[in-house]
């Protein structure tokens, strides 16, 4: 009998006959206590089985993104179709007025108005050039963009008109106290209009034909129960009766008419204004709830508690799958108040990436209270009647959010809202601009902004926008900065005398203006590049995406 070492030595294994050996040596080292494995012969199989294709299996219509847990309150509070939102609108009113003169500057023009209270972000139309007379005014004008010349005035039955956006010979806008607006832009006649809740703190959406508007809700008397509801076997609602949690509505209203087509609760007024891709609507609400909603319906397809603090910006690919992108309060620590630029896929399971986190004074409502924007904020809400912000308004909720709680500041609030252009998300975060890779959040470059804000409050620079090859930033300094968008190179400024907290309008070579002391402020370029960015947000849906 051969002794093992014999075996051995006289053994040479070729390669085919070392393959299935090797295969039972790993094999016994991934279970060394079990019997060792048989290996059976057979032929060896020539070609791979086939495998069954993958159903094409559409997208959840309802699926969220990551990054929150599910709005539950917001989603009960919609469920029951006989506590809709009741109709408390009532017509508004306008009445012509001379438009002020514009004078003549160095390089363009510039308008004051009467209240030298904050101006918002005017809008470019059709050749017009459509502003609000100040959060303290009841007038809306219009005048040429491009010599500053009056073409109408109207006086309004309320104060605080908004931003503006335009679709064909129809302008719309909100006003502060109470009432959704639409006026010829031509003759500035008011084609409809609708008192809808006090105080009003965001501006309205255009798409699809469609006005989307939010306001407070009031615990009026319940509509009648509709004849298909009449015998379902449910308690009656009780007179004045308003769903847990709710506080303000989201509406949706025809725009050649006024006609109100849906409405539906919300837990807070809307962050700066409704987001319009598409079919769908979204807006963040003061109470950091993101939401999806089908823009003809009403019918709400996600509502996510997100702890945002800006308007969400969706981009879509070429499958049709959906990217959020949205800043958020990050608290990893008590003491600490930190905001994050972040990317949910809706659907994925996780968030893409959380980028550049970092301290937010400017979202802290204890270091808010004192600075000097809050201040001046009591004032500018006093001249419109308010001795103390009204409970309608929720303002304590957006304080915990966003660290605001006052009618003027909550109306012209536009956070750290991103733009996404080139490959690339652009946010203006507290006291710099900065750039990030729109795939990996990678930090690509970042632009300090003079000023501090936890003395001056809220953010020193506007929203930023793209116009041509650069980002453009307006800052509460008076500078209007022109940055190269793939390098933050500091590619030109112009110096306007005039704090700018609202984010410029941007078209034909011309940047528009509006300022907190009361100016609306028209800088000629000569670039005709800088183009494309007629109102706030970029378009009438308040997308800010240029891909």
């Amino acid at each position: 009998m051969r002794s093992p070492r014999s075996l051995l030595v006289k053994y040479t294994p070729t390669f085919s006959s070392l393959v299935p050996t090797t295969a039972l040596l790993a094999a016994a080292l991934v279970s060394c206590n079990s019997d060792p494995p048989v290996v059976e012969p057979g032929p060896v199989a020539k070609t791979k089985p086939k495998v069954p294709p993958i159903p094409d299996v559409p997208p959840d219509p309802y699926a969220r993104p990551p990054g929150g847990q599910e709005a539950k309150a917001v989603v009960a509070m919609n469920k029951d179709p006989r506590r809709a939102p009741p109709n408390t609108a009532r017509p508004g009113s306008g009445e012509p007025i001379d438009a002020p003169f514009a004078t003549t500057t160095s390089n363009g023009f510039e308008i004051r108005f009467a209240t030298g209270s904050p101006v918002p972000t005017p809008t470019i139309h059709d050749g017009r050039l459509i502003v609000s007379g100040g959060f303290n005014s009841r007038e809306i004008f219009a005048y040429s963009a491009t010599t500053g010349s009056g073409q109408w005035g109207r006086t309004l039955s309320d104060d605080g008109p908004s931003n503006a956006v335009c679709e064909g010979q129809t302008c719309v806008f909100n006003s502060e106290s109470c009432t959704t607006f639409a006026v010829n832009e031509k003759t500035g006649k008011v084609l409809w209009s609708w008192w809808l809740g006090d105080p009003q703190t965001s501006a309205p959406t255009l798409a699809n034909g469609r006005v989307f508007a939010s306001y407070p809700a009031y615990g009026g008397a319940m509509p009648a129960i509709t004849d298909d509801l009449a015998d379902a076997p449910k308690p009656p609602l009780p007179t004045g009766a308003m769903p847990t949690g709710a506080t303000h509505v989201i509406g949706a209203f025809d725009l050649k008419t006024g006609k109100p087509l849906w409405r539906k609760w919300l837990d807070a007024d809307v962050m700066s204004a409704p987001v319009a891709v598409g079919d769908f609507l979204y807006l963040t609400t003061f109470a950091g709830t993101v939401m999806k909603i089908d823009q003809a319906t009403g019918d709400i397809r996600y509502a996510v508690a997100m702890r945002a603090t800006s308007a969400p910006v969706i981009v879509r690919d070429a499958k049709g799958n959906e990217q959020l992108h949205i800043t958020r309060r990050v608290e990893e620590r008590p003491d600490e108040t930190k905001e994050a630029i972040i990317r949910a896929d809706v659907g994925a399971t996780r968030l893409t990436y959380r980028a550049h986190a970092k301290l937010a004074p400017y979202l802290d409502g204890k270091v808010q209270r004192n600075a000097a924007m809050t201040k001046q904020a009591q004032v500018d809400d006093s001249e419109n009647g308010f001795s103390s912000v009204p409970s309608a308004a929720n303002a304590g909720v957006a304080a915990q959010t966003v660290g605001l709680a006052n009618v003027s500041t909550l109306q012209r609030f536009q956070g750290s809202r991103v733009l996404v252009a080139g490959g690339m998300v652009y946010s203006t975060m507290g006291d710099e601009v900065i750039a990030i890779d729109s795939e990996s959040g990678e930090v690509k470059w970042r632009y300090a902004l003079a000023g501090n804000t936890a003395t001056e409050g809220g953010h020193l620079g506007t929203a930023p926008l793209v116009a041509g090859n650069d980002i453009v930033v307006a800052t509460l300094s008076g500078n209007v900065v022109r940055l190269d968008a793939k390098t933050g190179k500091l590619n030109a400024t112009y110096k306007t005398g005039a704090p700018l907290r609202s984010q410029p309008a941007v078209m034909g070579g011309w940047i528009y203006l509006g300022s907190e002391d009361g100016r609306l402020i028209a800088i000629d370029t000569h670039d005709k590049s800088l183009t494309g960015w007629p109102t706030w947000g970029g378009d009438n849906g308040r997308t800010a995406v240029r891909l």
